[in-house]
């Protein structure tokens, strides 16, 4: 092989790789400034998955009575009194931080359905159905819930999963609330089977 193509072959080989290297290094703070937005806009379709599933919940839960108290805090009638406090307590808490109300609305429905699964099971309060994978379709074939009440468990876990794991999460506090008031609807129906 001569000089030439010798020349020849290198450059070949050197020219995809550089040509890479070159545009990379052009294009790095375009590049950097599009990834935040990429992840933002990730969150955004979570944000309105959110919001649509929060919506058709609501619409398939039948609306307790409402008795206005402060403007901002309706109490429903058909909550028990300490459920009343909770959920004013979750009302305000949305203001300041609609995930951590969603979260905390969860953990009520969660504790209506470990307390009730262990009235069956004659479990100790150790915790061991807190994490029960198949909490939801246990109360279901012990008839504490129907179909339709397990299909909103399921979508209120689920929510409460998106909402907890999503880092920058941005939900309206309608949405916020209107979550507080399915997952607190759920929760009333579970312990009245206790």
């Amino acid at each position: 092989m001569d000089k030439l193509t010798f020349v020849a072959e290198v450059v070949k080989a050197l020219v995809w790789p550089a040509t890479a290297l070159i545009l990379t290094f052009m294009l790095r703070k375009p590049i950097s400034e599009l990834i935040p937005f990429l992840r933002k806009l990730k969150y955004k379709e979570i944000e309105m998955e959110f919001s649509r599933e929060i919506a058709e919940l609501k619409a398939e839960v039948p609306p307790a009575p409402v008795q206005p108290v402060h403007p901002d805090i309706a109490i429903s009638e058909g909550l028990p009194d300490r459920l009343n406090a909770k959920r004013d307590e979750l009302m305000r808490m949305v203001s300041f931080s609609t995930r951590v109300a969603v979260m905390e609305a969860w953990l009520e429905v969660e504790a209506a359905a470990t307390e009730v699964a262990r009235s069956f099971w004659s479990v100790s309060s150790s915790g061991t159905l807190k994490n029960f994978s198949r909490l939801g379709e246990y109360l279901f074939q012990s008839k504490v819930i129907d179909q339709k009440q397990l299909q909103t468990f399921k979508r209120l876990q689920q929510l409460r999963n998106k909402a907890a794991h999503a880092q920058e999460l941005d939900l309206s506090e309608d949405d916020a609330q209107s979550y507080v008031e399915v997952a607190l609807a759920l929760a009333t129906h579970i312990r009245a089977h206790y």
